[in-house]
């Protein structure tokens, strides 16, 4: 009866733990998407964001429309897409660099329409999806 003991035991703690890291993913993904909603109130002006393109002098009007469920973690970093919408109906991909500070998250960088940073840091293997 004891060997049968030992294996039950086991698994109610691997049961334990992944339900305990599911939790905390859950978590962590909550307080990502939050803190997104919370950035985007606070730059949003007239009900857009406004975008200038350093290269050009321009400034663009983008409109939030869909955020995507893939979020990458690189170390202690998190990248988080959305789609945005401009004016004349123009999508764009944008993404969200976000760190922690002090429990709750914030972003530190805004990529609109360059994937290639992001790009780069997959290839690299530096940036995973958060599973």
């Amino acid at each position: 009866m004891t060997r049968f003991i030992l294996p039950a035991l086991m698994a109610f703690a691997m049961l334990l733990g992944h339900s305990a890291q599911a939790q905390s993913l859950t978590e962590v993904r909550t307080k990502l998407q939050a803190a997104l909603q919370r950035n985007l109130s606070r730059t949003m002006i007239d009900g857009a964001l406004p975008h200038l393109d350093l290269e050009t002098g321009e400034v663009s009007r983008f409109y939030p429309t869909e955020n995507h469920e893939v979020i990458l973690q690189m170390n202690d970093l998190y990248v988080m897409c959305a789609m945005l919408v401009t004016d004349a109906g123009k999508e764009a991909t944008v993404d969200y660099y976000m760190a922690q500070n002090r429990g709750s998250y914030g972003v530190i960088r805004t990529e609109i329409n360059n994937r290639a940073p992001i790009r780069a840091l997959i290839k690299a293997g530096k940036a995973v999806r958060l599973e």
